[in-house]
């Protein structure tokens, strides 16, 4: 056989190339964020689960109570069953598609949570009562915390019609983050439980709602896109649970972060006015402004830090999808805009 003969191995270009290693770093970095936001997370379960235990407020057992219902295997299945009967009826295939796909997403974060539910064997928030956590398989009742079964499914259900029915996204992801939330409320779950259930049904329905295929996009777009609303959660919770200490630091903190919030802030409004220029870069440089100027707002080197790899990982992401780095869908900017006020009155408040 001569050198002719030899089958060539294709190799990636350079551009190609650029893209696997963008692709895989934003990816590592969503994944140390998401990591540490689990751990800092976990710093607040027994002392959130004690405060909620001794608050007894009527309003809060039936916010509880509604977001149980809300999130129950029934009511999904019996949405996704009318979304597949009213698509077969009238014959729209975004119906069925979206109908079917969210039962077999939901079937799939409910089975996999009940076998780690089990397996990981995590008592509830109301039969912890040490400095500790007990685990073990178990198929004891109470012994089934981690992850929330609710929050899985609510999540599966809403990110396969969120891709079928993009407008409606905000107020699905809405109802299920309602979902998790009771979950806590209510004294079910703990927060970590919550968040490992979030992360659970946003991967299961991912992989349903697109093409099998491409599984592996699928689960990288779940875990970089979960990244930035797991960090708004945990500035929150941090901020509210831990006061920052008096002295010139924490105070300089502060002020740079107020100010690279309103600069931010004035830069969007400005350029938001202007129908020329490059308004992407412009934006860009906002969005940096004001996500690291909150973030430094808390007083929390954990928080600024995170946010700073979460910047670095979403810049990495849009490149490799060629993505205009300042571009925002709406439900991104809604999220931006509720995590901002949110923290801000959070802030304001202590």
């Amino acid at each position: 056989m001569t050198d002719q003969d030899v089958p060539l191995t294709p190799r990636a270009s350079p551009v190609e190339s650029l893209w696997v290693v963008r692709r895989l770093t934003a990816l590592a970095l969503s994944c140390v964020v998401l990591v540490l936001v689990f751990w800092g997370v976990l710093q607040l379960d027994l002392p959130l689960a004690r405060f909620l235990r001794s608050v007894h407020l009527p309003w809060l057992e039936l916010v509880g109570d509604a977001g149980s219902r809300l999130g129950s295997g029934a009511v999904l299945a019996g949405i996704s069953g009318a979304l597949l009967a009213i698509g077969l009826v009238s014959k729209q295939p975004v119906f069925r598609r979206a109908g079917l796909e969210s039962l077999i997403a939901h079937a799939a974060a409910a089975l996999t949570a009940q076998a780690l539910k089990h397996l990981i064997g995590r008592p509830r928030p109301r039969m912890t009562h040490g400095g500790g956590f007990q685990f073990g398989p178990s198929w004891d009742t109470g012994l089934d915390s981690f992850p929330s079964g609710h929050a899985a499914a609510s999540f599966a259900v809403a990110a396969v019609l969120a891709r079928h029915f993009p407008r409606a996204g905000w107020l699905l992801y809405g109802a299920a983050s309602f979902v998790a939330l009771s979950r806590v409320a209510r004294g079910s779950h703990f927060p970590t439980d919550v968040l490992a259930g979030v992360g659970l049904g946003l991967v299961a329905g991912y992989v349903i709602a697109n093409p099998i295929r491409a599984w592996r996009s699928s689960l990288a777009d779940a875990l970089t896109g979960l990244a930035p609303y797991l960090i708004g959660a945990f500035a929150l919770l941090w901020t509210a649970v831990h006061t920052a200490p008096d002295g010139w630091p924490n105070a300089i903190m502060f002020s740079v972060g107020a100010s690279g919030v309103a600069i931010g802030v004035g830069i969007r409004l400005y350029w938001t006015s202007k129908r020329r220029g490059d308004r992407a870069t412009r934006f860009l440089v906002s969005r940096v402004l004001i996500a690291i100027g909150l973030a430094l707002t808390t007083a929390s080197w954990l928080v600024t830090t995170l946010t700073v790899l979460l910047v670095i990982a979403r810049w990495l992401q849009d490149r490799a999808s060629g993505q205009s780095p300042g571009e925002q869908q709406p439900v991104q900017r809604l999220a931006e805009v509720t995590l901002a006020v949110g923290l801000l009155l959070a802030l304001v408040a202590i």
